[in-house]
């Protein structure tokens, strides 16, 4: 079982048809040799982490970009840059499993104290910062009105997975971490409805709406240049019936299928057989959730905290030994999934083009860091003045800081269908996530053990 969701989790490599497809010469890197390369690269990655204290992410983002530097310099090894990622892997297999696992592992005690500074970051904050952002990159970075609108939406979300390696290494108040990890598992959902919303706004579809599956190419490639230099109508009352809809449908299909899964979580008692019936209710969310043209993303997080909360709490539905089982399991799928999405951001690297527009990447990055505070401190502001909910100014310096970008935003970009459009989104913002991770993570290290120097390990 844990084979065949590895390969699950692994399938990096595959046509714009979902199939697996290697090079077309004699050298062809076939599937098979997927899995065992990858584990290779996690070996590797975390005997450099454990001698050097870097994250093995970080690490293997590393890895991932000497990959793409292949096909860069023509150097076909193996048939590495015969192979196409398919995005919509990412979105719906790699993606879900780290919400999952990160909100089953949300104590509900903590998050009660912190919930509405969380959800205010996850919802409003992204939709803020879109607004912000976007504005930002019109008049200082001169960016069309649908690139810097795009953009925006599309890198609000946050990727917590760095930041919480790093709290491993320095123990900081588990409501911290409780805060960062929910906003980042609930602003996928929101960053990808919003995205979503920009496009089918300016292009005049709604069929667009529900992101994470498959894009309408034809259509949309002929709209995207038509519209590229015109102006998009963004309908405020229009956004936010459309966000509630997506957002809160999502949030419904994963309380019904956590409640449900739930009943039959009592009928039984193997781990196997439970582990089981936890990945069908991951992939059953998602996949219900997007099928009825809601978020899936924002399913799988409702999913989740309510299976670590509700699920795990009760012996008469879950053992001690089941519940053991199930949380190493999803510990080891977080871990191969973090790996695998780190992996996938190195190899979508285009250094040739990143730096040729670095300029341009630059101005971006102090937009989306500019909108990010301008929505931090506002927000955490009000909820400790009227929800009572104590965030001191080092934690919001810290939300602030490790509000770095990943996957889901290359994953948002690269399930476009090819067009000019494409190229400029996905120069920009490949070379702000590459920034943020970087610059980020060196200053978040540092401010945390300076404001914490008695919990470093």
């Amino acid at each position: 079982m844990i084979n065949v969701n590895i390969a699950l989790l692994l399938g990096l490599a595959t046509a714009t048809n979902n199939s697996i497809m290697g090079s077309q010469g004699g050298n062809a890197l076939t599937f098979e040799y997927i899995i065992p390369i990858f584990l290779l690269m996690i070996f590797a990655a975390a005997l450099v982490s454990s001698k050097t204290k870097i994250p093995h992410t970080m690490i293997l983002l590393g890895f991932g970009i000497c990959i793409s530097l292949i096909g860069l310099f023509g150097l076909d090894i193996a048939g590495f840059i015969q192979f196409n990622i398919n995005p919509n892997l990412v979105i719906t297999f790699i993606i879900p499993p780290l919400i999952f696992e990160a909100m089953m592992n949300v104590d509900y005690k903590q998050f009660k104290a912190i919930r509405i500074s969380a959800l205010l970051l996850a919802t409003i904050g992204v939709i803020l910062a879109t607004m912000i952002g976007g504005l930002l990159l019109v008049y200082i970075a001169h960016l069309p009105a649908l690139v810097a609108f795009a953009f925006a939406a599309l890198i609000s979300p946050t990727d917590a997975a760095i930041v919480i390696e790093i709290f491993k290494r320095i123990k900081v108040p588990r409501a911290l971490s409780t805060l960062m990890e929910s906003e980042a598992a609930f602003n996928d959902a929101t960053g990808a409805i919003a995205f979503s919303s920009i496009i089918a706004l300016a292009v005049g579809s709604t069929s667009y709406a529900a992101i994470g599956t498959s894009a309408s190419g034809s259509y949309l490639n002929s709209s995207f240049s038509a519209i590229l230099n015109g102006s998009i109508n963004l309908s405020l009352a229009v956004h936010i019936e459309h966000f509630i809809v997506l957002f809160f449908g999502g949030s419904a299909v994963g309380l019904g299928i956590a409640a449900a899964t739930h009943r039959l979580h009592t009928l039984m008692n193997d781990p196997l057989s439970e582990t089981s019936l936890t990945i069908a209710t991951v992939f059953g969310s998602v996949i219900l959730a997007n099928s009825l043209g809601v978020s899936g993303l924002a399913a799988v997080a409702v999913a989740g905290l309510y299976f670590g909360n509700i699920t795990v709490k009760k012996e008469a539905t879950m053992s001690k030994s089941v519940r053991t089982f199930a949380f190493n399991f999803w510990e080891m799928i977080a871990f191969l999934a973090s790996s695998a999405a780190f992996l996938y951001l190195g190899i979508s690297m285009n250094l040739i083009d990143i730096a040729q527009h670095f300029p341009i990447i630059t101005l971006s990055l102090i937009a989306v860091f500019g909108a990010r505070a301008a929505t931090v401190y506002p927000l955490l502001a009000a909820t400790t003045r009227f929800a009572r909910e104590n965030i001191p100014n080092t934690w919001k310096h810290i939300v602030l800081v490790g509000g770095m970008r990943g996957a889901i935003s290359v994953a948002l970009v690269a399930s476009l269908p090819p067009s000019e459009f494409k190229n400029i989104l996905q120069t920009i913002t490949f070379g702000v996530v590459l920034l943020s991770l970087i610059i980020q993570y060196v200053v978040l290290s540092r401010y945390v053990k300076r404001v914490f120097p008695e919990a470093q390990q």
